[in-house]
């Protein structure tokens, strides 16, 4: 059971995968979860903490089980675990005469502390029509890796019944998935013999949330282990479906061979689990019985599959963005493909010349959009980043209600965690020369400690300016100018403006990413906010349906088949844009179109 100390282990040790869990966990813009929003609302005159107001929205939101995965799936676990809970005790052994005995008789334990939570938040069961079938785990973020035979009870459901593929995550929850790609086993394998061809019998499901990215997946992308001989062996399995903690045993590699034998008690329900060796790197899939001992499908059997490479590549690697966080009933985008186009070619390029967006209204007094930028800045970054990584990003927000007067003493406060005001250059200071030099000098000192501080943490910072509505005052609007004009140039410092539309800025505008290869300046993309178009709408049901179910064809009829039902009974201008207004009643139509023709229940 998690409680407020839990949370406030994990507050004090891991902040900042904190801060990235409410993010992941709270991705709607109306109804935000913040942690800077959760520290106000901190009453300390009662006594309250941080932690208590946390845990108890958690509590509210029903989220306590997806935030401990999210924390675990990052090495992040603040709840201390029994031994039992890592290995299980009394585990009747086979006869070890064919595997031999590893040259390693023990798990690094401090190895083990860090991959226990990590497997337990990425594994999963699999059930068909409400009968609880096999494990799996996830190896990208909608997909689910198990052994194809599995999944052999949806041939046998009676005519005119409706299969139904579940697997039920760590968050204890079900979740509908379909059968993307099967590798089928061969006949002679059910009497425990070997398959006589390149049969493997594996499968991968594919569900519509990314519980991958927030729960973490199996590492399906590297080098499957090489080593001969016998090794220590761990299995991620549900025999009969119960949870019976990560049992340790002794697996055989014999390179090339089709099955590699080991000796983890397994049952029914253990077939799908994933193997891991000594170092916890993903060894196969468990199948089944072989001999005296059990079989495992070697991951390098599958491992060069070009399907099974192309299906994680691109599950894994997603640079569209048509929802905050790749939910059909979360918040979906329409109409904002320069923003995360620019936001993609910087991920890609980081060497570009392309350092920053410029978001610009056509209506300036309007902030539609303006705001929900950061959260699409936030989340996508967020969605880039593999879970068990080193976060590569950092947001800094610099919000809208500015009203300071040293807005470089305000950005050195949120940027390096200091109230001393950044100093200016030997030469520069305000009794030297005048104040724009002054300050001009003070914005290139801040900047360039700013970059170094990204660089040796071995990130990217994303400064975001909010539109102040009530304007910057003169000298903070002279530093402002610095900032705009210094930041662009650094290389591990991106710059996000939001507005700002009055203001004489100086960097170079690119108004494409395309306008960018062979520029000799680095320079902002400028996206200009106003009215969709049939072709916004006809691009995030595009991606909706590629990012969700790539499989399903979608035929341009049948686009422009949604595309209409999406737009009935709203008009465009003479141009063929869409006001704004209307966004939320597409929105509406998009997803119910969506669901409809992906078959997504209600």
């Amino acid at each position: 059971m998690v409680n407020a100390a839990h949370i406030r282990i994990a507050i004090r040790k891991h902040e900042p995968i904190v801060r990235h869990a409410l993010t992941a966990l709270f991705p709607d813009p109306d109804d935000p979860v913040n942690y800077e929003a959760v520290e106000e609302s901190v009453d300390e005159d009662i006594g309250e903490t941080l932690a208590d107001v946390l845990l108890e929205i958690l509590v509210d939101a029903a989220k306590v089980k997806q935030f401990l995965n999210f924390l675990r799936a990052r090495g992040a676990d603040p709840v201390p675990r029994d031994r039992n809970l890592i290995f299980a005790e009394n585990i009747a052994r086979f006869d070890g005469t064919l595997i031999g005995t590893p040259a390693n008789n023990s798990f690094d334990f401090a190895a083990l502390g860090d991959f226990a939570p990590r497997a337990e938040s990425f594994r999963c069961q699999i059930w068909i029509n409400n009968t609880f079938e096999g494990s799996g785990a996830f190896v990208a973020p909608n997909l689910v890796l198990t052994a194809a035979h599995v999944l052999d009870p949806l041939n046998a459901v009676p005519a005119g019944v409706d299969p139904r593929l579940e697997i039920l995550a760590s968050d204890e929850k079900r979740y509908r998935a379909k059968c993307v790609k099967l590798w089928p086993y061969h006949d002679s394998e059910k009497a425990g013999n070997l398959p006589p061809g390149d049969e493997v019998d594996i499968a991968l499901l594919r569900i519509f949330l990314p519980l991958g990215h927030t729960y973490g997946s199996v590492d399906v992308t590297g080098d499957p282990p090489d080593f001969e001989g016998a090794d220590l062996f761990t299995l991620v399995h549900y025999p009969e479906g119960v949870t019976k903690g990560f049992m340790p045993g002794k697996v055989h590699r014999e390179p090339g061979a089709k099955r590699f034998p080991h000796d983890i008690d397994t049952s029914g329900g253990s077939s799908g689990g994933p193997g891991f060796d000594s170092q916890f790197r993903f060894l196969g899939i468990h199948q089944g019985k072989w001999e005296t001992t059990k079989r495992l499908v070697p991951f390098e059997q599958f491992h060069d599959d070009p399907d099974f490479q192309d299906l994680i590549s691109k599950n894994s690697n997603q640079r569209d963005m048509w929802s905050l966080s790749r939910d059909i009933d979360g918040t979906i985008i329409i109409g904002r493909n320069q923003f995360v186009t620019g936001l993609a070619h910087m991920l890609d390029h980081p060497k570009s010349k392309l350092r920053g967006i410029w978001i610009r209204r056509e209506d300036t007094t309007s902030i539609r959009g303006l705001g929900f930028s950061y959260d699409m800045l936030e989340s996508y970054l967020l969605m880039q980043e593999a879970p068990n990584a080193a976060p590569q990003h950092r947001c800094i927000r610099l919000g809208p209600t500015l009203n300071t007067d040293d807005l470089l003493a305000d950005l050195a406060e949120k940027a390096n965690g200091t109230v001393a005001s950044p100093d200016a250059a030997a030469g520069t200071t305000a009794a030297q020369t005048t104040d724009v030099a002054y300050e001009g000098s003070r914005a290139e000192t801040l900047i360039a400690d700013m970059d170094q501080a990204a660089k040796t943490a071995g990130q990217t910072w994303w400064i975001y300016f909010d539109n102040p509505p009530e304007g910057l005052s003169p000298r903070a609007q002279v530093q402002f100018e610095h900032i705009a004009k210094c930041l662009p140039t650094s290389e591990n410092l991106r710059l996000i403006l939001a507005g700002y539309e009055t203001y004489r800025l100086s960097p170079l505008r690119f108004a494409n990413v395309g306008a960018v290869d062979g520029a000799q300046r680095s320079g902002l993309l400028v996206e200009e906010l106003g009215p969709f178009t049939r072709s916004d709408v006809e691009a995030t049901i595009n991606s909706m349906i590629t990012s969700l179910d790539p499989a399903k064809e979608l035929t341009p009829a049948a686009r422009r088949a949604m595309v209409d039902s999406a737009l009935a009974g709203l008009s465009p201008d003479n141009t063929g844009e869409f006001d704004g207004e209307h966004l939320e009643t597409v929105v509406t139509r998009v997803r119910q179109e969506a669901k409809r023709f992906l078959e997504i229940e209600e």
